[in-house]
């Protein structure tokens, strides 16, 4: 007997840095999206694509609800709109060791007026003790009525299981609207740009905010006529631009004798080379471009 196919597409909101990102990448089993400790790492709606069995299961990680301050930020939020009107099931992604203050109780009203089920999902359970977690799922159950509670830890993979056999059972009967090869919308040139963007937070961290962006300039694959001779054997060099607001953040990326944009581009290099599967020669440059945050023109080359 053929089981009947079902599918949904859910929408991972939260603020920011509530391990949005870190839960796609687990569940799809790949990295998609950049993770770094800084707020806001996320800029678009990002997809990661799951089949098990007659199920499948479309996850759509979004930017961290918050204050827009920027035009960038009121694009951010325009994603986590389109993300949430797509979506038929909400997963709203909790930092379980942190605070419930104003951030969450307005998405809780936001949420609270969706069409479609809210599952809480108690990120981070590998930080809190078993007393903390219960006097947090007892707090935000007053908040709204969700379908579900479910605590996980998406750094280590902890009780995903649960919220497996929760997602399939709740998953419309439908037919799949991905193919069954597909796990992702994302480019290998748009995951680039974000992987370099996500050393660039790595390693600056508070020193240089996020008035960051990253622009792919050159790829070109191994036999082509104007590939580099010192280029990688079987390889692909990339030449990307990392733009910021300011000369002095210039300053910073560059760091004492060029050391950080080293430091920056080796990893990236080696990030580069686990996307793609095969050797990458990067180069980066750095360009200031005041308040690229706020020209529409500068988000739209930004893809953002």
């Amino acid at each position: 007997m053929v089981e009947t196919r079902r599918s949904a597409t859910l929408a991972l909101v939260g603020l920011p840095n509530s391990g949005k990102s870190t839960l796609l990448n687990t569940l799809v089993g790949e990295k998609l999206a950049a993770v770094s400790q800084m707020p806001q790492t996320t800029r678009a709606r990002i997809l990661g694509i799951v089949n098990r069995g007659p199920v499948q299961l479309a996850f759509l990680d979004t930017p961290g609800v918050h204050l827009a301050r920027h035009a960038l930020n009121q694009r951010m939020l325009h994603h986590v709109d389109m993300a949430l009107d797509e979506a038929d099931l909400l997963l709203w992604v909790v930092d379980a060791a942190g605070f419930l203050g104003p951030g969450e109780r307005e998405l809780a009203k936001r949420l609270k007026g969706a069409r479609q089920p809210v599952y809480l999902i108690l990120n981070k359970l590998d930080l809190v003790s078993r007393g903390t977690l219960l006097e947090k799922i007892a707090a935000y159950k007053d908040l709204l009525a969700f379908r579900e509670i479910v605590p996980v830890s998406a750094k280590l993979g902890q009780n995903l299981e649960p919220l497996w056999t929760l997602l399939e059972r709740d998953a419309p009967a439908g037919e799949w609207a991905h193919g069954d090869e597909t796990f992702t919308d994302q480019t290998e040139r748009s995951m680039a740009t974000e992987f370099i963007r996500e050393k660039v937070l790595r390693k600056t961290r508070e020193e240089v905010p996020h008035g960051v962006a990253v622009e792919i300039r050159t790829w070109i694959e191994a036999g082509a006529e104007d590939y580099p001779e010192d280029g990688p054997e079987g390889g692909t060099f990339i030449e990307a631009e990392i733009v910021v607001e300011r000369s002095g953040h210039r300053k910073i990326l560059l760091g004492s004798g060029g050391e950080m944009i080293r430091d920056i581009r080796q990893s990236a290099q080696r990030e580069l080379k686990k996307l793609l599967q095969r050797p990458v020669r990067l180069a980066l440059h750095i360009k200031v471009e005041e308040g690229w945050r706020d020209r529409p023109e500068q988000l739209d080359k930004f893809h953002l």
